[in-house]
């Protein structure tokens, strides 16, 4: 009896596990498919932009009548010759755009070193000062901040109170956000997606500015551009506020500034800038990705399948 029991739960438990295969299988065949889809959606997003659909076309119209290991024309490699030179145009001006991204952000690291380092000695703690709280007690400055944690033990409890103490103490201390200063001569790539005048290197290529202002595949019409999507993401984490507000027009020309010696910033606008910066920096990071997709789908295949 325990013998037949013992094979009914082996039965159950290959039929389980049959079962769920076939399902994982098919959540991943359906995953791969999406991708996919999505991949050539991309390559068509790229090439259109390039202004080379019409090569692209012609050239797969080329190969489905060319037989297997034929040779290539004359006419198939100055197409390919075509999409080569439109290829690595559009990637060495998406290398320009990164760098000046981290050109600025390099600057604005050196620019926030400085005070950040001045407002934590004021602030009379080297390693826990970005959350003290000074107080006035009779004639002397005394730190309100957790005295029972010692710096050594910060770290293990910085997580949890640390955006509690900034809270409770940053609002009602302006000391806090450090002092205020003007960002000097730096790229302002921020500049012309909003509209705003560019200084220095500050500038973004036709083919990268359309990309960022095209819709990703597999989203719905709604969704808006790669650029929309950025935006609507700065003003849901507060680096930007609502649209047509004072406060937001303020914002943006300290996000914007360079060469402005009258527009001061503090270190959390220069945190701000420079975590956009980044957020830009994958964006358009994603056009080479699209733009391998697009050499990818003309590789001739070197081997011949099938007889």
């Amino acid at each position: 009896m325990f013998e037949s029991f013992r094979k009914l739960l082996l039965l159950c438990a290959l039929l389980f596990a049959a079962i769920f295969g076939v399902r994982a299988q098919d959540s991943t065949d359906a995953q791969q498919a999406a991708t996919h889809r999505n991949a050539d959606a991309n390559v068509a997003n790229v090439a259109s932009i390039l202004k080379i659909s019409d090569l692209l076309d012609k050239l797969r119209s080329m190969r489905a009548q060319t037989g297997c290991g034929s040779p290539t024309s004359v006419e198939e490699l100055a197409i390919r010759q075509d999409v080569l030179e439109a290829v690595e145009t559009s990637s060495l001006e998406v290398d320009g755009v990164l760098t000046e991204l981290d050109n600025e952000r390099a600057h604005l690291f050196e620019l926030r070193a400085a005070p950040a380092s001045r407002r934590d000695r004021s602030l009379g703690s080297p390693q826990c000062g970005e959350y003290n709280y000074r107080h006035r007690v009779g004639n002397r400055y005394k730190c309100a901040a957790v005295q029972r944690f010692h710096c050594k033990d910060w770290g293990q409890h910085r997580g949890y109170l640390g955006p509690r103490l900034h809270d409770a103490f940053g609002a009602r201390n302006p000391q806090q956000r450090g002092p205020r200063q003007s960002v000097g001569r730096v790229p302002n790539m921020l500049a012309p997606l909003f509209g705003r005048q560019t200084q220095l290197n500050s500038y973004y290529p036709p083919t990268v500015l359309e990309y960022l202002h095209s819709m990703p595949s597999g989203q719905g019409d709604d969704s808006g551009s790669r650029l929309d999507q950025l935006i609507a993401e700065w003003r849901q984490t507060g680096r930007i506020g609502p649209v047509g507000s004072p406060r937001t027009d303020r914002q943006i020309t300290r996000l914007t500034s360079s060469l402005d010696s009258k527009t001061k910033l503090s270190i959390d606008d220069i945190s701000d800038r420079s975590a956009m910066l980044a957020d830009v920096s994958g964006r358009v990071g994603l056009t080479k990705r699209d733009l391998a997709e697009l050499m990818r789908s003309i590789r001739i295949e070197k081997t011949c399948t099938g007889n």
